[in-house]
């Protein structure tokens, strides 16, 4: 079965309930494994976001708006299909954080992210699962294992083995996150949206279940540009559900930075060579082995 006329039918249903207006397809999608994002345009104008992707991403993402209708940075989803092959959300418009001329500095961006969604979050303790909704673990601890574990892997022969074993002592400390919270989950600034030059919306989620620390330290080791102490104690003091004094804060720092240098090594990101260079700082503040 070819996938276009799957989507043209798709894009027919839509109309014929009213959910969408007369619009055009962009012929080629935006693919990511098996997501497919279409952009549905009017006259020449992006209007709408057809993704398609499997039913647990999609109800993943649907549980995430419906956990936060009224969130000003979440876009809305206009319809979810009922089989969760695919939702419809409006077109948000600006431009991602991928080119720092457009994010600016991250001592303004990252208070923004604080105010516009952190604070935002509602305690979520129902059920015992913590971690990513698609790949529950019983314990945020187990979640933090298996994201050292990856980091581990991918740096294999890029970095000492030291750094990775002095890296490991945190888990211990970090093993109780408090109080859970559904999270975004994929605070990467990369993903965020920009317009005019203020941050207008954060897309691709990766819905997870655990502390807000967890969301903010992410966005603020997504870019390695600013990985100051001044500019992460900063904007945590503005942070309304805080977990963590200055020290907790740094360990959290340490084990999602290096988490983060293994996804650039994993990808061939161009940002590699910056994030080596800023973590010959952060790597004094770990543990002696």
């Amino acid at each position: 079965m070819t996938l276009a006329p799957r989507i043209y039918a798709t894009i027919q249903h839509l109309f014929m309930k009213g959910i969408i207006d007369t619009v055009e397809l962009r012929e080629k999608p935006e693919r990511e494994g098996d997501k497919r994002d279409y952009l549905l345009t009017e006259s020449g104008k992006p209007k709408y976001m057809l993704r398609m992707d499997t039913p647990e991403n999609i109800a993943m993402a649907e549980q995430l708006h419906k956990a936060y209708p009224d969130n000003p940075l979440l876009p809305n989803v206009l319809y979810a299909d009922p089989v969760k092959g695919y939702l419809v959300q409006p077109y948000a418009a600006g431009t991602t954080g991928s080119d720092p001329a457009v994010r600016g500095a991250k001592k303004v961006w990252l208070p923004a992210l604080v105010a516009g969604l952190l604070n935002r979050y509602e305690a979520d303790d129902a059920g015992g699962k913590w971690g990513r909704l698609t790949e529950p673990c019983s314990s945020w601890s187990e979640f933090n294992e298996r994201e050292l574990s990856r980091a581990r892997e991918n740096l294999s022969g890029l970095q000492p083995a030291e750094d990775c074993e002095r890296v490991a002592l945190l888990l211990e400390p970090l093993a109780e996150a408090g109080s859970k919270f559904l999270l975004h989950g994929n605070a990467d600034v990369h993903h965020f949206v920009f317009l005019k030059n203020e941050l207008a919306g954060v897309l691709e989620p990766r819905p997870t279940a655990g502390p807000v620390l967890y969301d903010f330290v992410q966005a603020f080791c997504s870019t390695p540009d600013d990985l100051s102490l001044e500019t992460l104690f900063d904007a945590y003091s503005l942070l309304d559900a805080k977990s963590a004094d200055q020290e907790r804060l740094v360990q959290e720092t340490l084990l999602r930075l290096y988490g983060r240098i293994g996804v650039c090594a994993a990808e061939g990101s161009s940002e590699l060579g910056e994030y080596l260079a800023a973590w010959q700082f952060w790597r004094m503040l770990l543990p002696e082995a």
